[in-house]
């Protein structure tokens, strides 16, 4: 059976919502179910209608984007998000990763990046912009390695890998023939050695010293 798409936009510039609806409106796809001018209106929207997505602004009058995504995967963890800006802002890019967001694209992207983006959220993914990537590499070159003297065994090694090619614990603890426990324990061991708090600081840490 088809499954429809539901999205909303939540932008508080009315021309750019139109753009996209013109970008989306014919595609058999995907159900535009409203728009919002901002994260307060947006949210009172995505608690109405559920969507599967939602594309929003990041800088907004009374709840901006960062807010608005923190609000979402907190109370609905299943929403997928993808966040819109006018310019790569490396600091943006960092805070939208800790909030969990699905996506990140530049607002002058076209149709098909759009829905590329779109179709790789809903089936489990993440999507950055290749400029968006580059401004997240960039800026963790940059940043002064705390953690050039830890030393990582073989198989701390092939978990952080794992965990940064997306693999859910379950999918590790099959492919290294370990229990979940011990990928855990290794996972664990990892925020531990590296003085990071969550999986986004293990990626970081692998893409700056060039594990993946």
């Amino acid at each position: 059976m088809h499954t429809i798409i539901k999205v909303i936009i939540v932008d508080d510039h009315r021309m750019f919502i139109e753009g996209i609806i013109s970008l989306l409106d014919n595609n058999p796809d995907i159900e535009i179910l409203g728009t919002a001018a901002d994260g307060k209106a947006g949210i009172k929207l995505l608690e109405k209608e559920k969507p599967n997505v939602v594309l929003t602004d990041v800088e907004m009058p009374k709840v901006d984007g960062i807010t608005f995504t923190k609000y979402i995967k907190n109370h609905h963890p299943d929403i997928k998000v993808i966040a819109l800006t006018s310019h790569c802002n490396g600091t943006i890019i960092d805070k939208l990763k800790s909030a969990n967001v699905d996506g990140y694209l530049l607002k002058k992207t076209g149709k098909i990046e759009l829905l590329n983006a779109i179709y790789r959220v809903v089936s489990g993914h993440t999507y950055f912009t290749k400029e968006a990537v580059e401004e997240l590499k960039n800026s963790l070159l940059k940043a002064e390695g705390k953690n050039n003297d830890v030393t990582l065994s073989p198989r701390e090694l092939e978990v952080l890998k794992l965990i940064c090619y997306e693999k859910n614990t379950a999918t590790i603890s099959e492919e290294l023939h370990i229990s979940i426990n011990t990928v855990e324990s290794h996972r664990k061991n990892l925020m531990r050695k590296l003085g990071v708090k969550n999986m986004i600081g293990l990626v970081k840490y692998a893409i700056k010293e060039h594990i993946v």
